[in-house]
């Protein structure tokens, strides 16, 4: 044991008392006895104390061979009343006090000094009959005198604490933690300047609960604390408003009762719940957490695989899309993307029309299952290997309680993995690692603006899939590295920081077939079975492989003859589909009538509908017009002939013949006649 070892006897021994903790100060070999100082922190207001102990050196160390005596399991290197400071750079921290009167180093400094000369001689005074007496005397020896028990605790503490300089520092941080209630009609707190040194009340019990008691009936969302208390005065204490003679206003209570002032109120408030459930109530919880909160760290520090978390979401891109029909747009395009917190790479993206719905999340869904080659061919997008290699569905999925929360979709979800949190609507925070990386807009001030786009759907889509390639091989992620030699020479991007971990099989990726994903992800619907092919709202589709199955011949179509076979659909490319047959989907294209531009076949399921619907109100007018038209070119007829369309009279049996002409137009003598 070295001096200053702190040591405690579990069960006593001797003059030391069960569970308090002494330190060892000196082994005296002439005397025969160990002195001990005992440190009273004290729990109210006062200075910590220190006090002497002595113990035979022959009962301490058989206390230590029997374990009656042992050291403390954690040994402070600052005295109790300086534990928060364990760590702290006290210089440093002294520095920071730009405008202190006096720094904690001239305090420390002016401490030394009184003591040093004590300290010089100590082994004389630690060796006297009465050491604690013989400290008191050298206190009354300093210029100025000191009182015994100040000087006492000062060099006590310097010697157990290493003879370091800052174990001196006074324990201020501990001034005003003493309970004002127990003074309840004294006020304290700087004196009023305006209504004098004594006005005011104490802080009772009765007071303070009250004050609870009003602001947990007043508080509410983005209502500030002065607006509180002027409504607890008059409502709660029951104070009315007077003007005095220079017009200024005061509060005063015609009972006697007392009432607190608004910084007693708010002191009472903000101990009782806590500054951050006020600032909660203040600002609303998602304003707190992104700009009041201190941060708790990175989101990646909770994983260490790829697609153990993925986080997912949706942005709106500024462009209204091209309508179909001329003249036209469609409703606003949402993309939903997923992304990877271990890696940054983004994994899968989606598209919807008009809000973010569950149709872009299973679509996001679907691109995340598949091989990524096959997911750019159904949009037409170039795809070169490497680019994006990521395939499989996740093990953690973060979400928000939007459209993907649908009881269904969830359903059929956490039946392939679990979807463990769900994060609250309004809150980007909750999943900050896929909100970062949505692309930022400008918002210009003044007269509201929105940008058409010249692109249809399906190009915006081609567009949003080759940037989130663009991301996935330009992000920094350097913030992502840890200070791993095998990573000295990985490329920061996310697909480098992908193939990294995927090589050493940190993959928590869960394997799907196409064929499954697409019945699991994408859009079932009803295909009509012409005798040409399938028919989706008028575009056909067909395949040599659908043709040799034979489907059109064993279902007996001819011509005008229909049936309806079930399928599937990418709802913002219907470029390709897909159909059920004899249990197994076929992929079927989507085919022109007439040869033709073959850009014209990429088009989204809502520009197929609007097609549809724009074919439906010609296709009614025309057939009002094929009527019209008929009468027309009859009263034409009529106008220029003046006959009826259909002039004549049905007779009975069959029309006479002529007897001059036969069947060859000669007559009888086998002449033909001139014309």
């Amino acid at each position: 044991m070295m001096i200053g070892t702190q040591i405690i006897a579990p069960e006593g021994c001797g003059p030391l008392v069960k569970d308090v903790v002494y330190h060892l100060l000196h082994n005296g070999a002439q005397s025969g006895r160990i002195l001990m100082v005992h440190f009273d922190v004290g729990k109210d207001v006062g200075m910590p104390k220190a006090s002497l102990f002595s113990i035979a050196r022959r009962l301490f160390e058989e206390g230590v061979a029997t374990s009656r005596i042992v050291p403390v399991a954690q040994q402070l290197a600052l005295p109790p009343w300086l534990r928060q400071f364990e760590g702290v750079n006290l210089e440093e921290q002294d520095g920071l006090r730009a405008k202190a009167k006096l720094s904690n180093r001239e305090r420390v400094e002016n401490r030394l000094l009184h003591i040093t000369s004590a300290v010089r001689i100590i082994e004389s005074i630690l060796s006297d009959q009465d050491p604690q007496a013989e400290i008191n005397r050298r206190a009354a020896q300093c210029n100025p005198p000191q009182h015994p028990s100040r000087f006492r605790l000062w060099l006590l503490t310097y010697l157990c604490f290493g003879r370091d300089m800052w174990a001196l520092l006074p324990p201020f941080h501990r001034s005003g933690h003493w309970n004002r209630e127990r003074y309840p009609d004294r006020k304290f707190g700087a004196p009023s300047l305006a209504h004098g040194k004594h006005y005011g009340h104490g802080s009772s019990r009765e007071m303070t609960e009250a004050c609870i008691k009003s602001y947990r009936k007043r508080a509410q969302l983005g209502k500030p604390m002065a607006t509180i208390y002027a409504e607890a005065m008059v409502e709660d204490f029951h104070c009315r408003v007077i003007t005095h003679e220079s017009g200024m206003k005061s509060y005063v209570q015609f009972q006697g009762e007392p009432f607190p002032t608004y910084w007693q109120f708010r002191y009472r408030v903000v101990k009782a719940f806590g500054k951050e459930m006020i600032q909660k109530l203040r600002y609303g919880s998602v304003r707190y957490r992104t700009r009041i909160a201190e941060s708790r760290g990175r989101f990646s520090e909770e994983v260490s695989n790829l697609m153990e978390r993925v986080e997912a979401d949706g942005f709106y891109v500024k462009e209204r899309p091209k309508g179909y029909v001329e003249g036209t747009n469609l409703p606003p395009l949402c993309v939903v993307v997923s992304r990877d917190v271990l890696s940054g790479m983004k994994l899968g993206i989606g598209f919807s029309f008009g809000a973010e719905r569950a149709t872009a999340y299973r679509m996001m869904l679907f691109c995340m299952a598949i091989p990524k080659n096959y997911f750019c061919r159904l949009f037409g997008v170039p795809f070169v290997p490497g680019e994006w290699p990521n395939q499989g569905l996740p093990g953690h999925f973060g979400i928000d309680r939007g459209p993907w929360a649908r009881k269904e979709l969830i359903e059929a979800m956490e039946k392939r993995f679990p979807i463990r949190d769900m994060a609250p609507s309004w809150s980007g925070q909750s999943k900050a690692t896929v909100e970062s990386s949505h692309p930022k807009d400008l918002k210009f001030e003044g007269k509201p603006t929105y940008v058409q786009s010249e692109l249809t759907p399906v190009e915006l889509a081609k567009r949003e899939i080759i940037r989130l390639i663009q991301f996935n091989n330009g992000a920094d992620m350097e913030a992502r590295f840890d200070p791993d030699r095998d990573l000295a020479y990985v490329a920061p991007s996310p697909v480098g920081l992908w193939n990294y971990y995927d090589e050493r099989f940190r993959n928590d990726g869960q394997p799907m077939r196409v064929d499954e994903a697409i019945r699991t992800f994408l859009t079932p619907i009803e295909f009509l079975v012409r005798e040409d092919g399938v028919y989706l709202d008028g575009r056909r589709y067909s395949s040599e492989e659908f043709e040799a199955t034979g489907t059109l011949e064993r279902c007996g179509i001819s011509q005008g003859m229909h049936s309806r076979v079930q399928g599937y659909v990418l709802d913002m490319c219907v470029r390709h589909v897909w159909i059920e047959v004899d249990g197994r989907l076929l992929e079927l294209d989507a085919k022109l009538r007439i040869r033709g531009d073959e850009e014209t076949l990429w088009m989204s399921i809502a520009e197929l509908d609007q097609w549809a619907e724009a074919r439906r109100a010609v296709n009614s007018a025309y057939r009002a017009h094929q009527h019209a038209n008929t009468s027309d070119y009859r009263q034409r007829f009529e106008q220029s002939t003046g006959k009826s369309w259909e002039a004549g009279q049905r007779k009975s049996g069959k029309p006479k013949r002529a007897s001059n002409f036969n069947a060859a137009g000669t007559s009888s003598s086998g002449k033909r006649r001139s014309a």
